[in-house]
């Protein structure tokens, strides 16, 4: 005998996997892990296929989706944009230029329509925590052996770039394409690390192993920028907690402090030592213009990285670049800058102003400042620590994009632009909110419940 409630239970703990494996292959799996048919198939886009195919299926669902990106607020930027990149595609016949952002958007909806209707709020956090610690101790063994076990997964050539050394000291790549990658990855993963989600609040003693493999893998990792973010991160974050966590923080942290300096004091002549010092005063001589790194086994790259940097912004000069199009993704860029040949823009603003030109750029800071409108409002009106630890790590990653390119992690920010729209689907009600704010709930008939949005 057949019954409906079994095929309905199975369809539904089916769907749920599905749901899973989505969130699992954004987060952890690499881009080049996958299959190339006329384009990149990745991990990734496999299971937005899958998921996408799943929900329209189903007309109730497909209008659910479709609603829900209707009454994003944050779409018409979205939907600028995006225009931007298709008429980048049609006049510079590049598919990847309006493919790989489009994708990364509909990532972004599909996110947040599964947080809404299937996993909830908590379920994300309880999850990518779990991620977290898995990806950051593979990043403690991956520099043990000085390669990373992710690249056993390259299926589709040209992404993964190989290990890669700097002053002698290899630098880790998690699953990323680039060691500076795992550094962005690196930033949008803090909020989850100091994030109690169950009592929301902020809580840098709840996780403390997790949050020193955090600080570990972003050393090894050797971005100066990364590790210059992570600190002003952690101080606003820092900041933002109650005063009865600055006072259990302090007690724990001064001391753990203090042993470290004698500790790297002890060892500035040996191996581990001298990396944790080269890191600090390459970050140093970044900001002053010393040179103290050469103490520590700094070569010549620093500097040259450093004055590098300072012309990128002459790009905006050049007049053979189109202001209102952009040559695409497809193309290779190289110039010729004061005396000096670029080829590759580690600044992601200024790689979208090369890719889609002044429409491109403008129209995404858009999209930045249209979210980050947002959070201020919320945050001054609510005071609410899960909309705080998102917004620092927003701002954070999107602060890092000023030192590197996107190297398609894109993503990991976007995640947490949908924990944020999806403040209301959390499996506790918010303390913070008074009950007379109840008329924010918005009567749409495809999203039926809202607190914060």
């Amino acid at each position: 005998m057949k019954s409906k409630y079994i095929k309905d239970k199975y369809e539904k703990n089916f769907y749920s996997k599905i749901a899973w494996l989505f969130l699992f292959a954004i987060y952890v799996l690499p881009q080049y892990f996958g299959f190339h048919l006329a384009i990149d198939f990745t991990a990734q886009r496999i299971m937005l296929i899958i998921v996408l195919f799943i929900i329209f299926t189903s007309q109730v669902e497909v209008k659910r989706f479709t609603g829900m990106i209707m009454e994003l607020k944050h779409s018409i930027f979205i939907g600028l944009y995006i225009f931007v990149t298709l008429y980048t595609l049609v006049l510079r016949a590049d598919i990847s230029a309006f493919l790989n952002p489009f994708i990364e958007f509909l990532i972004l909806f599909t996110l947040i329509y599964l947080i809404k209707t299937e996993y909830g709020a908590d379920y994300v956090f309880k999850w990518i925590i779990r991620f977290i610690y898995f990806l950051l101790i593979m990043g403690v063994i991956e520099y043990l052996l000085g390669e990373s076990l992710f690249a056993k997964l390259e299926t589709i050539k040209g992404l993964y770039t190989g290990a890669f050394v700097r002053s002698g000291s290899y630098r880790i790549m998690g699953p990323a394409i680039h060691s500076l990658g795992y550094g962005l990855m690196l930033v949008t993963m803090t909020p989850f690390v100091v994030f109690d989600y169950k009592n929301n609040r902020i809580d840098f003693l709840l996780r403390k192993g997790l949050l020193i493999l955090l600080i570990v893998n972003v050393f090894l990792c050797g971005s100066r920028s990364t590790l210059s973010i992570l600190f002003f991160e952690l101080l606003a974050l820092f900041i933002f907690s109650s005063k009865e966590h600055k006072r259990r923080f302090g007690a724990v942290f001064v001391p753990f402090i203090l042993i470290m300096i004698v500790v790297v004091f002890l060892t500035q002549n040996m191996a581990f030592g001298r990396y944790v010092m080269l890191q600090i005063t390459s970050i140093i001589d970044e900001g002053f213009g010393t040179n103290f790194s050469v103490n520590y086994g700094a070569d010549s790259a620093l500097a040259e990285s450093s004055n590098y940097r300072a012309q990128l912004y002459d790009i905006f000069k050049l007049k053979w670049l189109n202001p209102l199009v952009g040559i695409g993704r497809k193309r290779s860029f190289g110039a010729e800058i004061n005396g000096s040949y670029v080829y590759s823009v580690d600044n992601y603003y200024i790689c979208e102003y090369i890719r889609y030109a002044y429409p491109g750029l403008f129209s995404y800071i858009l999209i930045i400042f249209s979210f980050l409108k947002d959070f201020v409002k919320k945050i001054y009106r609510y005071k609410d620590p899960y909309c705080i630890v998102l917004f620092v790590g927003v701002v954070s990653a999107y602060a890092n994009l000023f030192w590197i390119d996107s190297l398609m992690n894109l993503k990991y920010i976007y995640i947490l632009f949908a924990l944020f729209i999806c403040r209301d689907c959390y499996s506790h009600p918010l303390k913070e909110i008074p009950k007379e704010d109840s008329k924010l709930k918005t009567n749409s008939k495809y999203i039926k419940k809202s607190v914060l949005y």
